[in-house]
C-alpha cells in the first residue's frame, strides 16, 4: 500500500489507530492541557503536543510507529532540470555521488558546447562546493525530496520548485550561480523542468527524516483530536538509494521560468 498525504485516505487504518491510541491513553490533565491550547495554525498544533508527542517526548511511541510505516511506501517528489527526460524514464533517480554528477555536469556542457577549459573551471568550483557539504560534514551521497506539491511556492519566494532552476540542482547552483554566472546560465537557460512524482519505501528514508516525517502524522491527527483542526501534512526528507525507473510514477512539468535570488 502507498501513502499519499495529498490523500488522507490512504493513511493505513492501523496507524491511524495507533496514534488515537496514544491520544485515548493520555492523562486527563495533559488532554486538558493540550486542549486549551488555541489553534489557528499548523505550528501552534506541534507547539500544544511538543512536550508529550513529540519524537523526544515519545521515543518508544516513534519506534512502534516505525515499524508500521516501515510496511508501507510513499509518494513523494523530487524537483530537477534535464535535457532528456528519457534519462529519468530510464534509469529512475540517482543520488550525488561525486562520480555519477560530475559525469552528468560535463557531458551536459558538452552537448551545450561549452569549451573545455569552462567545463573544467565549473567542475573544479562544483567539487570545491561538493567536497564542503558532503565529506567535509560526514554526510554521504543522496537524494532529497519532498511530500506534495503542497510545497510548491507561487510567488517568489522559493519553496521546492526552486531546485528547476537549473540543471545540476542546489550544488551548481551554490558553486556557480554567483561566482561563475556565464557557466550557470548554460545550465539555467537550457533543459527541460520536472516534479518527479515517484514511490519510495519508508524504510530507504534515511534514519533522520523519518521520526520528523511520523510527526507530521501524529501533528495532523492531533489537531483533529484535540481541536477538531485541519493540519496539512508536509515533510522533506532524504535517501541514499536511487529511486528505480519502474518506481517513476509521473513527469509533471513545470512551465514557469524563475530566477530566485539568494543571499
Amino acid at each position: 500500500m502507498i501513502i499519499d498525504v495529498s490523500d488522507i485516505s490512504t493513511i493505513p487504518m492501523e496507524i491511524e489507530q495507533k496514534i488515537l491510541e496514544r491520544f485515548q491513553s493520555m492523562p486527563c490533565s495533559i488532554v486538558s492541557k493540550i486542549k486549551k491550547c488555541e489553534i489557528e495554525y499548523d505550528r501552534d498544533v506541534c507547539c500544544a503536543i511538543e512536550d508529550y508527542m513529540g519524537p523526544s517526548s515519545a521515543y518508544y511511541f516513534y519506534r512502534e510507529l516505525c515499524v508500521l510505516f516501515e510496511k508501507y511506501e510513499m509518494i513523494c517528489y523530487h524537483s530537477t532540470k534535464i535535457l532528456d527526460e528519457k534519462i529519468i524514464l530510464t534509469s529512475g533517480l540517482q543520488t550525488n555521488e561525486w562520480n555519477a554528477y560530475s559525469a552528468h555536469i560535463i557531458k551536459t556542457l558538452h552537448t551545450l558546447e561549452v569549451s573545455e577549459e569552462e567545463i573544467t573551471q565549473a567542475v573544479e568550483a562544483i567539487k570545491k562546493k561538493y567536497d564542503w557539504k558532503y565529506p567535509s560534514h560526514g554526510i554521504e551521497p543522496q537524494l532529497c525530496f519532498y511530500s506534495d506539491t503542497g510545497l510548491l511556492s507561487e510567488d517568489m519566494h522559493a519553496g521546492y520548485e526552486q531546485f528547476c532552476e537549473n540543471i545540476g540542482g542546489e550544488l551548481a547552483r551554490d558553486a556557480l550561480k554567483n561566482e561563475y554566472p556565464q557557466l550557470y546560465e548554460y545550465l539555467r537557460a537550457y533543459g527541460k523542468a520536472f516534479l518527479v512524482k515517484f514511490k519510495i519505501p519508508f524504510s530507504n528514508i534515511k534514519d533522520y527524516n523519518q521520526d520528523s516525517i511520523i510527526y507530521q502524522f501524529v501533528s495532523y491527527f492531533a489537531g483533529k483530536y484535540f481541536g477538531n483542526y485541519d493540519y496539512e501534512i508536509h515533510f522533506d526528507g532524504n535517501t541514499d538509494k536511487g529511486i528505480p525507473a519502474n518506481d517513476i510514477l509521473e513527469l509533471i512539468p513545470y512551465m514557469v521560468n524563475r530566477y530566485y535570488f539568494y543571499e
